[in-house]
């Protein structure tokens, strides 16, 4: 289970599944302009970094898993203790500053990040989990 000082990992809300398909619901803790659309192949890795909260769009990170599964990692700067979940989509991430995190694509993804490629140049700080 994740620790939610750290990460808060929530399922989207189903409001429907029938043959035409999902209809599910999710919030973020803010009003959002920018986004980055990631796609990843299974076996790949992403991440092994963290942030300062020095934008909004890094505090806290906010990731929306669309499609796929995934593990993601993390740890808080300064502890030796790592913790991984599994996430199933769809779902949200919400990544505390100084806490760094990665993800492995346990089959292909697709993911929106809550933020700009500005908000991640001015504050990304690489450190494996």
């Amino acid at each position: 289970m994740a620790d939610q000082t750290l990460v808060s990992i929530n399922p989207f809300n189903i409001l429907g599944n029938d043959e035409r398909g999902l209809t599910a619901s999710f919030a973020i803790p803010r009003e959002q302009s920018d986004f980055i659309y990631l796609t990843r192949k299974s076996g790949s890795l992403s991440g092994n970094s963290y942030h300062e909260g020095k934008n909004k769009g890094t505090s806290p990170k906010i990731f929306i898993l669309l499609s796929g599964r995934i593990t993601f990692s993390y740890r808080k700067i300064g502890d030796n203790e790592s913790h991984s979940e599994e996430v199933v989509a769809p779902a949200t991430i919400e990544v505390s500053p100084y806490v760094t995190h990665k993800v492995e694509a346990l089959e292909d993804f697709v993911i929106l990040e809550c933020n700009s490629i500005e908000n991640i140049q001015e504050d990304r700080v690489r450190e494996e989990v």
